[in-house]
Parts: C-alpha cells; sequence; structure tokens
C-alpha cells in the first residue's frame, strides 16, 4: 500500500515537472520572440500626481466650490512606432469615437497627452476590456472643479481652466499642463494659496501602458481653503430679486457697515462656471457681456448719487448753513445759458434736507460753482471716488476730472458749464458700484469708510484656521456729526417722501439716494424725437442708467446696499424697489440677526 501510494506521488512530481518545462520552452523557444520583445518595451514614465484644489466656503462654511475625480484618458505617443501608433488611433476610434489627428499628437510634445476628458463608467470598462489593443493608453486620475449652486456668485468665485504659458510664468508654484489655475475671480487672486502641491510618480510601465512596479512616488498635498464673507443665503436672495425685476444687466453690492464685509456682489447677466468651456462662444459673442463684471468693472456717471458728497463738501467748505434756503425755478443761469433741474418747473424754496429728498440740480448747481472743480474733486476722493480702493477682486478706479486734463485731453479750457456738470454726477466725471457704496458706509457710519473685503479666513488642508482677516479702517472722512446726521436725514425723506418713494418699507426704515445717469450718444435729440413722434419707448441701449446707493435701519445701519440697473431708465422706479425687496427678504427671513 506504501509502495503504491509513494509510486502515484513519484508520477504526479514527474508529471508536474513534465509541465513546467513545457511551458519554459513555450515561452523561452517558442514565444520567446514575442516576450522578449514586451520586455524590451517595457520603460519608465514619470507622472505628475495632481493635488484637489482647496476648497471656497461662504461665511457659515456652506462650500460653493470644491474638487472630485475625474478619469481622463491619456496617450503617450512617443512610445509608439509609427504602425503601432496608426493602429492605436484607429481602436480608440472605433472604440471611443475619437477622431485624432497624428500630427497634432506628436507636434504636442513628449508629456503625454489627454485624448478624451472625463470617461463615464461605460467607457471605463471599455478601455479595461481592451487595453491590450490600445499601447501607450493609458488612464489618469485629476481633479474636476465643481461649482455646486451654478450661476450663484460667479462673479466673485470666477473659473478654472488648464494652464497656458501667461499661467506658468504667473505662478511661481510647480504645475502641470493638466493643473488647474484660476482663470478669473477668487480663483485666480487665490490661486497659490488653492492650488496645493504637486505629488509625482515614477513607475515601470510595459508595452500596453500598465503599470508593472512603482519605483518610487511623492504624495500631492491638496491645496488651502478660502472661506469668504458672503453669505449664499443673501447672495442667493440677491440674484433672485434682480432676475425676478426683469432687467437684462446691472449689479448689486451688499455691504456688512460695521466692518465693510462684502455679504453678496452680483452682476447681471451671469454665468455658470460649470460650463465656461462649453459655452465660451455664446458668452463671448453675447452683447451683454456675461463675462464682464459691472459691479466693480463698469464705470457710468454717477449722476444725482454724487449729491450726497456735495452735500457733505457744501457744509464743510461752509458754502451755505444747512438751513440757507436756494431758489429753484426749474433751471439756473450761468452767462447765456440754462441749466435745467430734472424738474422743469422747479421746487420752489430748497433747503439742504429738501435737496437731498427731492434731489434738487439747481441747488448743487449754485453750491458746485461755487466750489469749483478742484475743491469738488478734494471732497469726492475723500469719499472714494477715483481711488484705488484695496479689494480682493480688481475694481477699476473711477474717474474725477481736472481742467488740466481737460486741456491735455480735447485741447480746450475748462469752462463754468464743466463744473456746473460736474457738481451733479454728469459731464465727464465717472463711477462704479463700489465707489458709490463705499461713499454712502461713509454717510451711515459719520466718516469711517471700512476697507471692503470678501476674505474671511484661509484654512490648511486639515480645516485649521491659517489666516483671519481683520476688519480694517480705509478712509476716515473728518466732519461734524450734526453734518452727517442732516445728511442722514436728507436720505430717510428721500424714501419717506421723495425721489426714492418706491424703496419706502414698513419692513425695515431704509435711506438712500437714488440717481438717473444721462446716456449719450450720437444724434440723440434726433433720435429721442423720432421715437416721441411714434410714441415708443427709446430701444433700451438708449435709456438711462438708474441707481439707488442707501443702508438700512436708518437709526442703527447695519447693511449698505448698491444697485445699479443698466438702462434703466429711472433711478426712482426700478433701482429703488429692488433695493427695497432685497432688504425686506433679509429681515423677513431674520437673517440680520444672525449678523
Amino acid at each position: 500500500m506504501k509502495r503504491r501510494s509513494f509510486i502515484l506521488m513519484l508520477l504526479s512530481a514527474i508529471g508536474s515537472f513534465i509541465g513546467v518545462v513545457g511551458n519554459l520552452f513555450r515561452i523561452q523557444v517558442l514565444e520567446g520572440k514575442k516576450y522578449r520583445e514586451l520586455s524590451e518595451r517595457n520603460y519608465e514614465r514619470e507622472r505628475y500626481l495632481y493635488p484637489p484644489r482647496g476648497d471656497i466656503y461662504d461665511r457659515n462654511g456652506v462650500k460653493l466650490a470644491y474638487d472630485v475625480p475625474k478619469y481622463v484618458l491619456v496617450l503617450d505617443a512617443y512610445r509608439l512606432g509609427k504602425e503601432e501608433l496608426k493602429k492605436t488611433l484607429e481602436n480608440l476610434k472605433e472604440l471611443f469615437g475619437i477622431e485624432i489627428d497624428k500630427r497634432k499628437v506628436l507636434k504636442g510634445g513628449f508629456e503625454p497627452q489627454v485624448v478624451k476628458e472625463e470617461l463615464t463608467p461605460k467607457e471605463l470598462e471599455i478601455y479595461y476590456e481592451n487595453k491590450e489593443i490600445l499601447p501607450g493608453v493609458f488612464i489618469e486620475v485629476i481633479p474636476k472643479r465643481v461649482y455646486p449652486y451654478g450661476e450663484l456668485a460667479s462673479h466673485i468665485l470666477g473659473y478654472v481652466g488648464y494652464p497656458n504659458e501667461r499661467d506658468f510664468k504667473r505662478i511661481k508654484k510647480e504645475i502641470g499642463s493638466k493643473s488647474f489655475v484660476g482663470k478669473m475671480g477668487i480663483e485666480r487672486v487665490f490661486d497659490e494659496k488653492l492650488l496645493g502641491e504637486l505629488g509625482k510618480e515614477r513607475v515601470m510601465v510595459n508595452a500596453i501602458g500598465g503599470i508593472v512596479k512603482v519605483l518610487e512616488r511623492r504624495e500631492p498635498k491638496k491645496g488651502n481653503s478660502v472661506k469668504l464673507t458672503i453669505d449664499y443665503r443673501f447672495q442667493k436672495i440677491v440674484e433672485e430679486v434682480f432676475k425676478e425685476s426683469g432687467h437684462p444687466a446691472g449689479a448689486v453690492i451688499l455691504l456688512k457697515a460695521s466692518t465693510g464685509e462684502v455679504l453678496a456682489l452680483a452682476s447681471f447677466p451671469n454665468f455658470n462656471p460649470n460650463k465656461v468651456y462649453e459655452e465660451w462662444k455664446s458668452l463671448v459673442k453675447n452683447p451683454l457681456k456675461p463675462l464682464f463684471n459691472r459691479a466693480i468693472r463698469g464705470l457710468y456717471p454717477p449722476a444725482s448719487v454724487f449729491k450726497v458728497p456735495m452735500a457733505f463738501a457744501t457744509l464743510s467748505a461752509k458754502i451755505r448753513s444747512p438751513w440757507e434756503k436756494v431758489f429753484c425755478p426749474g433751471y439756473y443761469e450761468l452767462g447765456d445759458r440754462k441749466f435745467y433741474c430734472w424738474r422743469r418747473w422747479g421746487h420752489g424754496k430748497v433747503d439742504l434736507i429738501k435737496s437731498l429728498s427731492e434731489s434738487c440740480d439747481v441747488y448743487y448747481y449754485t453750491a458746485g460753482y461755487k466750489l469749483g472743480p478742484t475743491k469738488i474733486r478734494y471732497y469726492a476722493k475723500r469719499f472714494s471716488y477715483g481711488e484705488r480702493i484695496p479689494f480682493e477682486l480688481p475694481v477699476r478706479k473711477g474717474f474725477i476730472p481736472t481742467p488740466r486734463w481737460k486741456l491735455r485731453r480735447f485741447k480746450e479750457p475748462w469752462y463754468d458749464g464743466d463744473t456746473v456738470n460736474m457738481s451733479i454726477g454728469q459731464g465727464f466725471v465717472l463711477s462704479n458700484l463700489m465707489e458709490q457704496t463705499l461713499m454712502m458706509m461713509g454717510i451711515a457710519n459719520n466718516g469711517v469708510i471700512y476697507k471692503p473685503t470678501l476674505l474671511k479666513e484661509i484654512l490648511d488642508d486639515k480645516g485649521n484656521v491659517i489666516f483671519r482677516n481683520k476688519r480694517e479702517v480705509w478712509k476716515a472722512v473728518y466732519g461734524s456729526l450734526e453734518h452727517f446726521a442732516l445728511i442722514k436725514r436728507g436720505l430717510r425723506d428721500a424714501v419717506r417722501k421723495g425721489t426714492a418713494k418706491l424703496a419706502f418699507s414698513r419692513i425695515v426704515d431704509i435711506a438712500g439716494k437714488t440717481g438717473t445717469a444721462e446716456v449719450f450718444f450720437k444724434n440723440k435729440r434726433k433720435i429721442k424725437k423720432k421715437y416721441k413722434k411714434m410714441r415708443k419707448k427709446l430701444p433700451w441701449k438708449y435709456r438711462n442708467h438708474a441707481w439707488f446707493v442707501g443702508f438700512a435701519p436708518y437709526r442703527d445701519p447695519k447693511f449698505v446696499i448698491g444697485v445699479f440697473v443698466e438702462h434703466g431708465e429711472s433711478g426712482g422706479k426700478t433701482a429703488a424697489p429692488i433695493a427695497r425687496k432685497i432688504l425686506e427678504r433679509i429681515y423677513i427671513e431674520k437673517l440680520h440677526k444672525e449678523l
């Protein structure tokens, strides 16, 4: 029995040995050439490991931008022979429907190139089932930026994209060709904070792109995260109210009066950062310029909102006392010219408070004429007009003209009429919504203008706070508290019974100033006359711009709000109601209590 078992074991061992020898013979002799070629074609490949960008949060920790993994199909063309590359390209076309120009692939340089973005689970399955016939093709996992709320806060957040030559020069950190870098907004401003650190991996790869062995690896590190001052809910209210108004273009800024923090900032029309490259052609061709940030980049005549700093200048320079009355017959005569008030039949006797509530042009024509362009400019700049505003996003500087500038620009002297126009925010004066809103903050805070900011905190990759922003006074406009109180009273009356009546609310006490900025175009009188005769409204592009800038509550300002409606015709009719609805919704939803 024992002998029989021994013989069976011996026969089994001999059979196994013959099998191993036979297999070795097949590999080394019969198929030796094939495996020798495959072995020789193993090669080392060094690749970047892309880190997730840091997240962007609102002030309460709501995620506004974050990364998710994205699977991309990559081709390493320079590792393939001519025939092999040709066959691979044919297989890619058959399996994935990808049309690839061989010449373009080879011109792309030695680094592997992405041939298909964001593979679906089905496409991943197709790749792994057919990887043997796709030499030089492999899968890479790179981060994809996601903006969960679509268009919300798009002009604040901006968007990301692959780097170009300028980005490689601009960014001091090491980045790869598939790194996502900021192209606009907070994504660009805090690019180096958000980017993180690239990892690297050196691997042994076989002929079909499979990893044989990891030779060296350095892990990527996620970027720092940024917490903003904006509140997702405030931003949503602002955007919903403006869109409900039906106006195609404009902007809104909502500031916290006691700190300068931006609670909401929106420009219209906006865009979806998730689809920028898909919709690029339509975005660029759109005449309303959705990528343009009207809140901080658009320059327009400040119109009657400019009367607020003019009122302060009138009192501070002692042009007249607040109770001194000026008679407004509906025009101001200067030499042989008449400068008309917006109310052609006049306002009668007007003091400072009434001049603000009724927005009397004649009151400011006379004050501006006495002040002169140099003093007007001095007081305007104290309230932020024509100044370079320190802000995370680039603010386009407004413009306050001077006689010297006019002589250089137009080869003409400065006329008294230029001063008169300047005094009501028309003529050559240009401003943006941020300047107008900061000016109103100065009035609400009795002369204190805080540095506007979007940044609350910076967090490291583990969520620890590494930087916390602090409140900072940017400008202090020194003046009598009585003067500020009188101006605020005039702004409250403007809402209660004046030009801003449509901003009046029984829910929250609002004070503010409207403005209607003239739009200048060729043959203005002729075109206006033509449409008047036809009893039709002027086309949208010829209509005046509309402003409302104010604060609330009147007695204890918590919010400063600026609304601009491009070609909105009238500040009182279009911009004021938008401001009222925004502030009312904040109070109805009790969001003001959280501040």
